[in-house]
C-alpha cells in the first residue's frame, strides 16, 4: 500500500500538468506565427459586415493617426460629398502619410501624396488638402472605374515603376487593405469578404458575418469575446454561438464534438484543426473555420483573418476537417 501511494503521488501531478498543457495548447497556439492574410474569394478583401462604419474601430484607428487624428468627421463629410467610401479614403490617406506623421502632411497639409509636375502640392489647411484628395479619389473611382484597392494600387503605386527602384510599391495594396481592416472594413463596392459567400453549411453566412467584424484585431491568448479579444478557439466558439450553436472552449474539446470528414467533403463553415502548433505533435492545438478555396478564417499570431491552409506552416501541421452536427440550442 505504501508503494502504491508513492507511485500515485508521483504520477498524479504529472497527469494534472499534462491535462493543463493540453487545455492551454490552443490558447498559445500560433502566437509566433507570422503570415499575410489573404482574400479567399477574390476582389476587395475586407468589408464591414453591416455596410456601415464601425464606430469603435474607426475612432481607435484615428487615435493613432498623428495630425489626422481629429479629422474623422471631415473624412466622412468629404467622402459623402464625393460619393466615395470614407474607409477607403482614410486607409489610403493613412498609408500615404505614414499614419498622419509624414513631412508632406505635417508641413504641407497634403494628406494623400497629391502631386503636380513640380512636386508635392501644398494646402493652406488640412481640410483643404482633404477636399482635394476627395476630388482625386472621386475621379479615380467614379470616373476612371478604379473601384478596388488593387485597381487604385495600379495608379498610386504601380509595381515595377521606374521611380520605385527598391520595389516598395508591392506593399501598397496589402498595407492599404490592412489599414482598411483596422478601420472596421470597407463600406462601399464590397460584399462580405469581397464576393458572394460560396455554398457551405447552413450556418456559415451567420458565422462569417460575425467573424469578419474582428478582422485585423490582434491574437489574445485566453480571449473569448470582443472585449477581451480572441484566441483560436475563442473566436470559433463566439461566432458559432451567434448562429445558435454551442461549442466547448478549446480546440481539442471542439475537435471531440465534430464529425470527422475528409478534405474533399469539407464545405465552408466546417472546422479545420491542426496538430503541433505549440510543440505537441500528437495533439490538436489550433482551430479555424474553413471558408473554401483552401482558406480558413482564424485567430493566430498574425491576428484575426484569413490563412491559406494549402501551403507553408498550416499545410505542415496536418489540417483535419470536422463538421458540426446537432449542437444548436
Amino acid at each position: 500500500m505504501k508503494k502504491w501511494f508513492m507511485i500515485g503521488g508521483a504520477v498524479a501531478p504529472f497527469c494534472l500538468l499534462l491535462v493543463v498543457i493540453l487545455l492551454l495548447i490552443c490558447m498559445f497556439g500560433g502566437v509566433k506565427m507570422k503570415e499575410e492574410a489573404n482574400n479567399p474569394m477574390g476582389g476587395v478583401y475586407v468589408c464591414s459586415p453591416t455596410g456601415e462604419i464601425h464606430k469603435e474601430m474607426w475612432e481607435a484607428a484615428f487615435s493613432q493617426a498623428g495630425v489626422l487624428k481629429d479629422k474623422g468627421n471631415k473624412y466622412i463629410e468629404v467622402a459623402k460629398k464625393q460619393g466615395i467610401d470614407p474607409v477607403l479614403f482614410a486607409a489610403i490617406s493613412f498609408h500615404e502619410t505614414a499614419w498622419g506623421k509624414s513631412q508632406a502632411v505635417t508641413t504641407k497639409n497634403n494628406p494623400g501624396g497629391l502631386m503636380t509636375s513640380s512636386g508635392l502640392m501644398s494646402f493652406a489647411t488640412l481640410d483643404d488638402g482633404l477636399e482635394a484628395m476627395g476630388v482625386t479619389l472621386h475621379n479615380r473611382i467614379l470616373v476612371d472605374g478604379k473601384i478596388t484597392i488593387e485597381d487604385l494600387g495600379s495608379v498610386y503605386a504601380p509595381i515595377g515603376a521606374s521611380n520605385d527602384p527598391s520595389g516598395l510599391n508591392v506593399y501598397w495594396v496589402p498595407t492599404v487593405k490592412e489599414i482598411a481592416a483596422k478601420l472596421g472594413g470597407l463600406t462601399m463596392n464590397c460584399t462580405l469578404s469581397g464576393a458572394e459567400l460560396p455554398d457551405g453549411t447552413p450556418y456559415f453566412p451567420i458565422v462569417m458575418e460575425e467573424m469578419v467584424k474582428y478582422e485585423g484585431r490582434p491574437y489574445v491568448w485566453g480571449g473569448s469575446n470582443p472585449s477581451q479579444g480572441f484566441d483560436c478557439s475563442g473566436l470559433v466558439q463566439w461566432a458559432f454561438a451567434k448562429a445558435g450553436i454551442q461549442l466547448p472552449r478549446t480546440a481539442a474539446e471542439q475537435f471531440n464534438v465534430v464529425v470527422p470528414i475528409s478534405a474533399e467533403e469539407a464545405k465552408p463553415g466546417d472546422l479545420v484543426f491542426f496538430y503541433g502548433t505549440y510543440g505537441a505533435p500528437s495533439h490538436v492545438s489550433h482551430v479555424g473555420v474553413f471558408t473554401g478555396n483552401g482558406k480558413m478564417y482564424n485567430a493566430n499570431g498574425s491576428g484575426v483573418g484569413y490563412s491559406d491552409i494549402t501551403k507553408g506552416y498550416w499545410a505542415e501541421h496536418r489540417p483535419t476537417f470536422g463538421r458540426i452536427i446537432g449542437r444548436s440550442g
